[in-house]
């Protein structure tokens, strides 16, 4: 291979072969490769074909006359790949002294150089006494091939030293000139990541207490659960040829993405029944190709499996915003509770490692405030039990009540449909009444006569939801004869 390693320019400043090159002089320059490039680590490892942007260029720092003296290139985090070969000088370049245009200067590759090695070093003399290199004058290391067995930094290090013997002992106390810099590195081509929550990526609508929990606030059926991106890094980084940008559809070919959470709200209806079967399209991803808003109103690709607990989606490769959506079917209670996703693409090739990628995405709360009484006694027991529920606001709002037993069975109604309940609403800093368990497991069993107590407890939950913040609760109890009370 006939290569140009070490040439001189006419004068201080870049060589023009070696424009794109790393300038230890001013830090200017450097090359990126992409973290997703597979690295062998088994020597000599993977070749990173030779590109311009791994070319050194440097000050001579000292002059050099018809006297040799001997420059020498060091690396680290790499060898090279295919062998130095004396260096030409670039085109008819002349090394101009004193006013006087002479032929220019005469370089040897001295030692080193190898396949494998780390260095080398070059013999150099001006061609005439008048004609001397000034330590201005840029030497250009156009670098060949080279190997690595690791991502991380690429170095080099360039002394200038004025005998043969110092320049292989690589004496640092002696050396003339020296400058040190990074000849290239490895950074991520692409990232994955959850989005943050702005204008155009709006959170969850939240859960709708008044409507016991059927839909969205704002009569909604849909609402995404979380939105992320696909990024391109602004800065190209390179694959190993040295001049490929690492993107997403460059290092992947397909994307699996996959949905954990609570799903059960989007299931079928036979006969206005939740039926248990899921219909693919009710979970969704919407993007910026066809909707920059999110509110999901575009389907652009429908699930491809879709549970009680999970979904499944073919991805896009390409760099763009995604919003999760869900569309409940309006009969079905939606449960609040967070989603996560794991996201594992497949590489286009082996030159490219496409790991999973996992990401927390939104959560469905309900609008308001909820409270939680973890006892309240069976209905039909020997110690009669009660619930008082306050607005601690200044704001009135609507109150819903989610019934459990122990088993994990649930129910939701509304205030008004507790016996002795007139209003959904509670007032301003007002409370209710006591009400008695008796009166909240009538009202779940208003709305399905097969809910009862657990099989292995008699003791329930309560989960009291109002459309305001500060709701309160307390459960009562009182004694046999009636003539104390305990509330927990």
């Amino acid at each position: 291979m006939d290569k140009k390693l070490l040439s001189l320019a006419v004068a201080a400043g870049l060589a023009s072969s070696s424009a794109s090159a790393i300038n230890l002089d001013t830090g200017v320059g450097s090359n990126s490769y992409a973290t997703e490039n597979v690295i062998s680590s088994i020597a000599p490892g993977t070749a990173l074909t030779e590109a311009n942007a791994n070319n050194v260029t440097v000050a001579a720092g000292f002059t050099v006359s018809t006297t040799p003296k001997y420059m020498r290139f060091d690396l680290t985090g790499a060898t090279l790949g295919a062998a130095a070969v004396t260096a030409d000088l670039v085109g008819t370049e002349t090394i101009i002294a004193n006013g006087t245009a002479g032929a220019g200067a005469v370089e040897t590759l001295s030692a080193g150089g190898a396949v494998g090695d780390t260095y080398a070093i070059f013999e150099i003399k001006a061609n005439a006494a008048l004609n001397q290199v000034t330590s201005a004058n840029t030497v250009a290391f156009d670098m060949p091939e080279l190997d690595v067995v690791a991502q991380g930094t690429i170095g080099v290090t360039y002394t200038l030293h004025s005998t043969a013997v110092e320049a292989v002992n690589n004496s640092s106390t002696t050396a003339l000139a020296t400058k040190t810099g990074s000849i290239a590195s490895f950074t991520a081509g692409t990232t994955t990541a959850v989005a943050i929550t702005s204008t155009t990526t709006p959170a969850p609508t939240k859960i709708d207490p008044a409507n016991n929990n059927l839909s969205f606030v704002g009569g909604l059926a849909t609402t995404n659960i979380g939105i992320f991106t696909l990024a391109n890094v602004g800065t190209n980084q390179m694959a190993i040829d040295g001049t490929t940008d690492v993107t997403h559809t460059v290092k992947q070919s397909a994307n699996s993405l996959v949905v954990t959470g609570d799903f059960s709200a989007t299931q079928d209806l036979t006969l206005g029944v939740p039926d248990g079967t899921y219909t693919l399209a009710s979970v969704f991803i919407d993007h910026t190709a066809t909707n920059t808003v999110f509110d999901c109103d575009n389907s652009n690709t429908a699930s491809s499996a879709l549970s009680a607990t999970s979904a499944t989606i073919a991805l896009p490769t390409a760099a763009d915003t995604y919003a999760v959506c869900v569309t409940t079917n309006g009969v079905s209670t939606i449960n609040e509770g967070s989603y996560s996703a794991v996201l594992t693409p497949t590489a286009t090739s082996i030159a490219y490692s496409a790991p999973a990628v996992s990401l927390t995405l939104g959560s469905l709360v309900k609008d308001g405030s909820t409270a939680l009484l973890n006892l309240a006694l069976s209905p039909t027991g020997a110690y009669p039990s009660f619930v008082r529920i306050t607005n601690t606001s200044a704001v009135a709002g609507d109150v819903s009540i989610t019934l459990i037993n122990d088993d994990g069975d649930s129910e939701v109604f509304s205030l008004s449909a507790v016996s002795g309940q007139s209003s959904d609403s509670l007032a301003a800093l007002g409370s209710t009444t006591l009400i008695s368990v008796a009166d909240l497991m009538a009202a779940a069993q208003a709305v399905d006569a097969t809910f009862a107590l657990g099989a292995n407890s008699n003791k329930l939950r309560v989960s009291i939801t109002g459309e305001f913040g500060g709701i309160a609760a307390q459960s009562v109890t009182t004694s046999i004869d009636g003539n104390s009370f305990s509330t927990f």
